[in-house]
């Protein structure tokens, strides 16, 4: 994605946000009425996440259920901000209309298709609008709660708030999605140290990261914030001020770990 798509991406989507809220909790059911867009929410047997299709003239949004995107849960709002952005995207709602765009979402944390990103991207901003993000009252010190909090404040998940925290945080950090101790994915703020990581996207990760501890043993759970040396993660280049630190998340329901890094300010 150009960053002046980006740029149009977010500010089509937080002047929406700006419009439909009620406190940091962007109302998705408010824009689909205005749009005169019908939603259903039904089990499709995880065909799919979210799907939008015309039916005549009218514009219907599909939601599957048995993928855990019930209404109003943190993953629906998600699955359902994705779907509003191919409606409200005009490249997007032209493609689906005339059969260029044959579209359904399935959840994928590294999604290739660029409309699907821009999508992704387009439902972030909504989710979470950059300066009510940033705004947001969290302790000084930094931690997996910090992330927390905020995907209270906004009806989030903590993989996507935790992936717009990468973007525009308060505090720089570094997050890396594994699943079976295999690492799926990895962000960075853009002030976090550039150092090369111990491994590489589709290696298991290093053994003694808190992270891959627990894939060892699943038995083991460190919750709190364990101080690293960075070496363990990284090939350090050069010595940063202040202790590094790492945290998981774990998703029992998906599978999946998010080792969050960051240092001390």
């Amino acid at each position: 994605m150009t960053e002046p798509t980006k740029k149009k991406l977010s500010e089509l989507a937080e002047y929406s946000a700006s419009i439909f809220r009620t406190r940091n909790i962007t109302r998705l059911d408010a824009i689909a009425d205005m749009e005169d867009l019908q939603i259903s929410y039904d089990s499709y047997e995880n065909a799919f996440d979210g799907m939008l299709v015309m039916d005549g003239n009218y514009w219907h949004i599909h939601i599957d259920n048995d993928g855990g995107n019930g209404q109003g849960t943190r993953k629906g709002r998600f699955t359902l901000a994705h779907e509003l952005a191919h409606y409200i995207i005009d490249e997007h709602q032209r493609g689906i209309a005339c059969g260029e765009f044959l579209h359904a979402s399935k959840f994928d944390v590294n999604r290739s298709d660029p409309r699907e990103r821009e999508a992704d991207h387009f439902a972030s901003v909504l989710l979470m609008p950059a300066q009510r993000f940033r705004a947001v009252k969290t302790p000084r010190k930094f931690s997996a709660d910090t992330i927390i909090q905020l995907s209270e404040e906004f009806q989030t998940s903590f993989l996507s708030t935790v992936q717009r925290f990468c973007e525009i945080g308060t505090h720089s950090v570094c997050v890396v999605f594994s699943q079976n101790n295999i690492v799926k994915w990895y962000r960075k703020s853009v002030d976090f140290p550039d150092w090369a990581f111990r491994f590489k996207i589709g290696q298991t990760l290093p053994s003694t990261t808190i992270a891959g501890e627990f894939y060892s043993d699943r038995q083991i759970k460190y919750t709190k914030p364990e101080e690293m040396d960075p070496s363990i993660w990284f090939y350090d280049k050069w010595s940063v001020s202040g202790k590094m630190h790492e945290q998981c998340y774990y998703s029992d329901s998906y599978g999946y770990v998010i080792s969050i890094l960051w240092f001390d300010k």
